[in-house]
C-alpha cells in the first residue's frame, strides 16, 4: 500500500507545484502538447484542470491564437 501512496505522490506534487508557480498561459500551452485530449475533453473541465475560469480560458485561447 506505501509504494501506491508514492507512486499517487510522485505523480500529484508536479501538479501541485505547477498551479502554484506556472502561469495559466503556461499550463494551458503544456496541455496543447495532446491535441488528442483537447480535441476529447469539453472546454470546461479543461479550465478546470488548469485552474481557470471558462471565460479566463477564453481568453488565454484568443490571445495565443
Amino acid at each position: 500500500m506505501r509504494k501506491i501512496w508514492e507512486a499517487a505522490l510522485i505523480m500529484v506534487i508536479p501538479r501541485f507545484s505547477s498551479l502554484q508557480n506556472d502561469t495559466a498561459e503556461k499550463r494551458y500551452l503544456e496541455l496543447m502538447k495532446n491535441p488528442e485530449l483537447m480535441r476529447q475533453i469539453p472546454q470546461k473541465y479543461l479550465a478546470s484542470f488548469i485552474g481557470v475560469t471558462p471565460t479566463s480560458l477564453s481568453r488565454i485561447r484568443k490571445k495565443i491564437h
